[in-house]
């Protein structure tokens, strides 16, 4: 038998190629999940050390660069009413005599006078005076002055300052009876504080008419125990209090002008609550 022709054809080749392993090889992604770590890690040690720094006007530095400026309420110019001995009603001077300066600021506060944000570094308060101040908005009618009411920026938390006007006084008279005005006021900022565990403080000012007597200094302290009455009848509990201060005539608003309405008034201070480390930790890096 004769073979099968071949010729001129040629032979079928198959190759199998295999991928080779590199099962112990997953590239670089790795790199950049633990970049990502480290960074977040130093922005939160920096945090806590920010959040621990004992230096007080850094941190009001940081927080006023980062907080946009809102512009200060125009100061009031007038004929005041003045009082006697911290109390009592009558007029300051003649008609034709204005009233004017500029306030002195309150002992160890700094921030926007009178209706603007009160510039604070951490922004659990920073969220109660936006609340606050639409508290107090909501007490006046559209267009109606608000110049009673100031708040301020301290080292401790968030001022607010009721103040006496020429127009209408938080108490009447000389005593320490609150009028509707300020009852109001009082009670709608303790409904605003009763969700906040933040502790109060509660300051009572006279003017400076009378000297450092004791007229003065009881009456401070009886005004500021019936706004504390006050807000305690609006739902605050006793045990939010931290203190009850009488401070008669001894911090003036305006202290060239002793007789002042401004200088009568009822400050609530919401204390900012004490950093979570202690004072004297830092970081370093």
């Amino acid at each position: 038998m004769s073979k099968p022709q071949t010729a001129g054809l040629r032979p079928i080749v198959i190759r199998k190629v295999r991928k080779a392993n590199h099962g112990g090889h997953h590239g670089g992604a790795w790199k950049v999940a633990y970049a990502d770590f480290v960074t977040a890690m130093m922005a939160f040690f920096m945090l806590l050390w920010l959040i621990s720094s004992p230096d007080k006007e850094q941190l009001r530095g940081l927080a006023q660069y980062f907080t946009p400026e809102a512009p200060s309420a125009p100061q009031t110019k007038g004929p005041g009413e003045g009082v006697g001995a911290g109390g009592r009603t009558r007029r300051a001077q003649a008609e034709s005599k204005q009233a004017s300066g500029q306030p002195a600021a309150e002992p160890a506060t700094s921030g926007t006078a009178r209706g603007g944000t009160a510039m604070i570094p951490d922004s659990s308060m920073r969220v109660i005076a936006e609340e606050m101040k639409i508290t107090i908005d909501s007490s006046y009618d559209p267009g109606e002055s608000q110049r009673d009411v100031r708040l301020d920026q301290s080292r401790d938390g968030l001022r607010i300052s009721l103040m006496d006007s020429a127009k209408r006084a938080m108490f009447r008279g000389s005593t320490a009876v609150l009028n509707d005005h300020a009852r109001t006021l009082l009670q709608k900022i303790a409904r605003g504080l009763r969700k906040s565990g933040s502790r109060i403080a509660i300051e009572g000012h006279t003017d400076s008419v009378g000297g450092q007597s004791d007229n003065n200094w009881r009456l401070s302290g009886d005004r500021a125990q019936a706004a504390r009455a006050a807000m305690v009848d609006a739902g605050l509990t006793p045990d939010r209090f931290s203190e009850v201060v009488a401070l008669a005539g001894s911090q003036p608003l305006y202290p060239d002008q002793p007789d002042r309405a401004e200088n009568r008034r009822i400050t609530v201070v919401i204390l900012a609550e004490s950093p979570a480390l202690p004072s004297d930790v830092s970081f370093q890096f």
